[in-house]
């Protein structure tokens, strides 16, 4: 059988659970498919603009801003987070980011790049033992560019809150804890689910 691999099956889920209501998934389906270079990682650096051409904001120390179109790129892998953050989060990547990850390619290519939605996680009101997304709690981006991102392993990091990027001691915290953690695999945590 083949890996289910993209994200509309989170949106999906997300509708079925009420994590998002049906207009917000009609007009999640609804936009416009991007340009192949956006999809490959253009978007993701300060200055990025949105569906409408307003600015999209960028996360301090790395300028880094939510990729226009990034639900649609693939599902990488699953994940929970125990207490107490208690949430189940799904990470998906661009096409470059996905190539190498399948192909256990390190370091990870230039223009790679993996977005993780987070959700608080609650039991699912229709069967019991299941466990299903609640309220989104955050979106956190990596881009990979070696000449910008230099001195933190070539990664540059967002993490977003309702749209809008988190605070800068938020941020202080990224490359510290994925240097520590996984400095061998890239700097990366996720591991490809087949």
């Amino acid at each position: 059988m083949r890996p289910i691999r993209t994200a509309y099956i989170v949106l999906s889920a997300a509708l079925l659970v009420g994590a998002v209501s049906a207009d917000q998934a009609i007009a999640e389906s609804a936009k416009p498919a991007q340009s192949a270079q956006a999809a490959n990682g253009a978007n993701g650096a300060n200055g990025a603009k949105g569906a409408k051409g307003a600015k999209v904001a960028a996360s301090p120390i790395y300028g880094v801003t939510i990729p226009e179109g990034y639900r649609k790129w693939q599902v990488i892998a699953p994940a929970e987070e125990g207490a107490p953050l208690d949430e189940l989060r799904v990470v998906l990547g661009n096409p470059a980011a996905v190539k190498a990850i399948e192909n256990s390619t390190l370091p990870y290519p230039d223009g790679a790049m993996f977005v993780k939605l987070a959700y608080k996680r609650k039991q699912s009101p229709d069967f019991e033992s299941a466990t299903v997304p609640g309220q989104p709690t955050t979106v956190q981006v990596m881009v990979k560019d070696s000449r910008r991102y230099a001195s933190s392993g070539g990664w540059g990091y967002g993490r977003f809150i309702n749209g809008q990027p988190a605070d800068l001691a938020q941020h202080q915290t990224c490359f510290a804890c994925h240097a520590a953690r996984v400095k061998d695999r890239d700097y990366v945590f996720t591991h490809y689910a087949p």
